[in-house]
């Protein structure tokens, strides 16, 4: 498994991402090599083809130029969804650690492109951000749940997912996994997914009601909301 996971990552654009990553993709694709980096890029790829690993750290310039968060309105949307919370942990953070100007809270970003960890670790260190950024595999539960329950030691605490639900169903349930793996270990959890195409702007026809129906029929929704292409849920466990 280790030669097919080093033959999987000569290519450029995935030496970046976690040998467990791939690895586990790897594995649900039958150890198919081709497959396994045409998944990789549908998922991942569409954050690493942005030109954002020259060591640029000009914060609007990384949040408009990658293709995740380059039509986030970031202070309308960090306005709806702040509450009390000490802490924010980032759950597939993408570069939206870039944004820490407008966050003013401990931040936690959990992402699993290495460039991405590097590069925002470099600016909170030269911005005096109070945070970090933490390389780790979405799919290694018992780590992403220590973090969490470390982190929510430190005071309320949200966890935000935006727009990773496509990539965690990979392994057909895990986000509905996840989220009970964490819910009562954080005071609210703000998800996101996609509502039209990033690259063509077309809305797509899936609504994603397995995720709505999963999310009221469990827990206390507390917000919905759309803005700029992406819906978001914000909910907790006070249903339970």
């Amino acid at each position: 498994m280790k030669e097919l996971v080093k033959e999987v990552k000569q290519k450029r654009e995935f030496k970046e991402l976690p040998d467990s990553l791939v690895e586990r993709i790897l594995l649900l694709n039958r150890k198919d090599v081709k497959k396994t980096r045409e998944v990789l890029r549908k998922y991942f790829g569409v954050f690493m083809t942005n030109k954002l690993v020259k060591g640029r750290l000009d914060s609007k310039d990384v949040l408009k130029k990658h293709i995740s968060s380059r039509d986030r309105d970031y202070s309308v949307l960090y306005k709806r969804i702040f509450g009390d919370e000490k802490t924010i942990i980032d759950l597939g953070a993408g570069v939206n650690g870039f944004s820490a100007d407008l966050i003013g809270k401990r931040y936690v970003a959990i992402e699993a492109t290495k460039v991405y960890v590097d590069l925002m670790n470099k600016f909170f260190e030269e911005k005096k951000v109070n945070g970090k950024a933490i390389w780790e595999d979405l799919f290694n539960l018992d780590k992403i749940v220590e973090i969490v329950k470390e982190e929510a030691r430190k005071g309320e605490t949200v966890v935000w997912m935006f727009n990773v639900i496509d990539a965690l169903e990979l392994e057909p349930n895990y986000s509905k996994k996840l989220i009970f793996s964490i819910i009562d270990k954080v005071d609210r959890i703000v998800l996101s997914w996609p509502t039209r195409s990033l690259q063509k702007k077309k809305r797509f026809e899936a609504r994603r009601y397995w995720i709505i129906n999963f999310i009221s029929e469990n827990f206390d929704v507390l917000d919905e909301f759309e803005i700029n292409g992406e819906r978001f849920v914000v909910f907790d466990n006070t249903n339970n």
